[in-house]
């Protein structure tokens, strides 16, 4: 993604982003579109980036849920956990368009204890052929 012609990933956003995802796209360490860098999963370009807690409110999260990553086979969604007294939002996975709206998948502390498990699904993809 060059960001000549499109928006900077980082204006979809209400709020600062972690050091680590300004440090993944500086890099280029990321890709934006399926079967990309870190395939199956890929971050949202700006258009694509929405507020899971507006698109399906949920009485029970106590965070805002925004996404900003995508697993490319199936409706698993990255959003950044934004919680009023934290310092930095955590990451939340969701599988999305559910009876529900989403249910929760799995939680992490920030986005590299994410990506930790990110990388654990390339492992697999790769294993799985489906490079």
């Amino acid at each position: 993604m060059t960001t000549e012609n499109q928006q900077h990933p980082l204006s979809g956003f209400p709020f600062t982003v972690p050091a680590g995802y300004r440090w993944l796209i500086d890099r280029g360490l990321v890709g934006f579109e399926a079967d990309t860098a870190l395939q199956p999963w890929y971050f949202l370009p700006v258009e694509q980036v929405f507020s899971v807690s507006e698109r399906w409110p949920r009485a029970t999260e106590l965070a805002s849920l925004y996404a900003f990553a995508r697993r490319q086979d199936c409706d698993d969604i990255a959003c950044f956990a934004v919680e009023a007294n934290a310092s930095q939002p955590g990451v939340v996975v969701v599988h999305g368009w559910t009876p529900e709206g989403y249910e929760v998948v799995a939680r992490f502390d920030s986005i590299w204890a994410w990506l930790r498990s990110v990388v654990a699904d390339v492992e697999e993809w790769v294993a799985l052929g489906e490079e």
